[in-house]
């Protein structure tokens, strides 16, 4: 990572540490080096940060499991109270939905998603910093165009209420505060709807 690098991942962190409340289990998912969760030691109960690149390891509350994040996350049901994904979320492609279902299964009811997601323009912008060596542009070829706003319809589908939607980094850039509501029942749904037809 280059100095550019940490100054914008800085800059998310410092976006999502006021919803991160005293002594909670905070899950972050595609954490790449857990760095957000020491950042944040003295504040959380317990945390894991699931990364395919990190070293399995524990450091006190803090476990760090090596893990493709696209898969079933290896944590159990209502285990954690805040899930954080930030600038991870637009480059997973087909699975978004199926991790979207997996921070929804393992967060506690009324529990809090934070995510970080660039608007699609960055990825014009980040074309120019690369080529300019100012950022090492990490898995830029992963983002795919990705509308931020798709990330609203996503979660409410499975059960998420947004709190809150904030522009930051000169506007590129949204941080998302979801909360937990209860899951939607599908097959109720069509029941309903059967009753209904004619």
């Amino acid at each position: 990572m280059r100095r550019t690098d940490y100054i914008l991942r800085n800059w998310r962190y410092r976006k999502v540490e006021p919803y991160i409340p005293f002594g909670c289990a905070l899950a972050d998912i595609g954490g790449f080096d857990g760095s957000l969760l020491m950042r944040l030691y003295n504040k959380i109960e317990k945390g894991v940060c699931i990364d395919p690149l990190i070293e399995e390891k524990k450091d006190g509350k803090i476990e760090f499991i090596k893990y493709r994040i696209t898969d079933k996350l290896p944590l159990p049901d209502s285990s954690f109270d805040v899930a954080t994904m930030l600038a991870v979320y637009e480059h997973l492609g087909d699975s978004r939905e199926l991790v979207a279902s997996e921070i929804s299964r393992i967060l506690r009811p009324d529990g809090i998603a934070l995510l970080t997601v660039p608007d699609s323009a960055v990825d014009h912008i980040l074309k120019v910093l690369i080529k300019l060596r100012l950022i090492d542009g990490m898995s830029f070829e992963e983002h795919g165009h990705f509308d931020s706003a798709d990330t609203i319809a996503i979660f409410e589908k499975y059960g998420f209420k947004l709190r809150r939607q904030v522009k930051f980094q000169l506007g590129l850039n949204n941080l998302f505060v979801f909360e937990k509501g209860e899951a939607p029942q599908p097959e109720a749904d069509g029941r309903k709807a059967a009753q209904k037809a004619p």
